[in-house]
């Protein structure tokens, strides 16, 4: 049950620190867009709509292309995540087929010595 316990509390971590990375990502983003939108206010007047259209798709372009490089960030790390899962999963279930094997070979030499007594006492 501890190495369960421990992914889970690796699980948790990660997804703390996950989550406080997104956080900090949204904010900082989040402070661009309102210091252009500062500069954008004390200048549209000058602005013409399809060069404020323009400027807005430029900025949900860089946003998005941000967006998808902490996805892609967050998708390796899980991976790595899960892959030390896995790790540690199929380590444990070849100790216990090691385990079996090292039993199995027990139990006929019990049996054959049980076979010769009675051979034995017949």
């Amino acid at each position: 049950m501890g190495k369960l316990t421990s992914i889970q509390e690796q699980v948790q971590e990660s997804i703390e620190k996950a989550i406080n990375m997104i956080e900090e990502q949204h904010k900082s983003l989040a402070q661009k867009s309102f210091e252009y939108a500062e500069k954008v206010e004390a200048e549209v007047k000058t602005y013409s709509f399809k060069n404020l259209e323009s400027a807005h798709n430029d900025a949900a372009t860089s946003v998005y292309e941000f967006v998808r490089g902490m996805n892609k960030k967050v998708g390796e790390y899980t991976s790595d995540l899960l892959g030390k899962v896995d790790s540690t999963i199929e380590g444990e279930a070849t100790e216990e087929t090691e385990e079996v094997a090292e039993k199995k070979p027990a139990k006929k030499a019990a049996a054959k010595k049980e076979e010769a007594s009675e051979e034995a006492t017949a």
